[in-house]
């Protein structure tokens, strides 16, 4: 199983680069998210950490 990270906010990656197998640096949109699910063939989501942005995409997903 791999692991897929998504960062809006490319400085906050400079300690925390290693965490996943593949890091996206796209904005926290539904539409961008889904593209990002669909194109790795994904089994499901995880949200973790963040702020209210992500906390709102959590509950659409």
């Amino acid at each position: 199983m791999a692991s897929q990270g998504i960062e809006a906010q490319p400085p906050t990656v400079s300690t925390d680069y290693d965490t996943s197998d593949k890091l996206y640096f796209e904005p926290l949109t539904l539409e961008d998210v889904m593209g990002i699910y669909e194109r790795e063939n994904c089994y499901g989501v995880i949200v973790q950490f963040g702020g209210q942005t992500p906390l709102n995409l959590a509950m659409r997903l």
